[in-house]
């Protein structure tokens, strides 16, 4: 009889069965966890595949957008280019306007139309759209004096170089 179990053969020997058995179980634990740990790091392995599949298309379509945003920016500053030479021309034009504005209200000055008073800055739009109505209408059978007048206006608009 064993007094002690530690010193005792047969409990040795269950205490390396045991040991064995033990053992045996970690191994097939950690086997069936490396089975999962596999299927995990080949789930893991097939979403990091999809997420860089992914990243690229994401980044190709922002070099799209980057390209649409810069080509968006350089027709826009072109637009801006043209506008301003336009607002230029536009502000060339006015003043050439306000010359011959100036210039047919200075050879009209002493010419009355029929029914309004002599021509200024204040009746200018009126006047010319007076004239430009008796104009076009030349058929019109006017008086010896309408039509003395419409000659003079011809004569004094002739002085107007445009």
């Amino acid at each position: 009889i064993c007094f002690s179990l530690s010193g005792c053969p047969l409990n040795a020997q269950a205490i390396k069965k045991g040991k064995i058995s033990e053992e045996l179980m970690t191994i097939k634990l950690k086997a069936s966890g490396g089975i999962e740990s596999d299927e995990e790091i080949r789930h893991l392995d097939e979403e990091i595949k999809e997420l860089n599949e992914s990243n690229l298309k994401i980044e190709a379509d922002m070099m799209k957008l980057q390209t649409q945003i810069t080509s968006m920016e350089s027709n826009l500053k072109t637009i801006e280019e043209e506008n301003k030479l336009i607002e230029q021309n536009n502000e060339s034009l006015l003043k050439e306007l306000a010359g011959l504005s100036q210039a047919l209200i200075s050879s009209l000055a002493d010419i009355q139309l029929p029914q309004m008073g002599p021509i200024s800055e204040q009746n200018f739009e009126a006047y010319v759209n007076t004239l430009t109505d008796m104009y076009s209408n030349l058929e019109r059978d006017y008086s010896p004096e309408c039509k003395a007048l419409l000659e003079s206006i011809k004569q004094a608009v002739k002085g107007i170089h445009v």
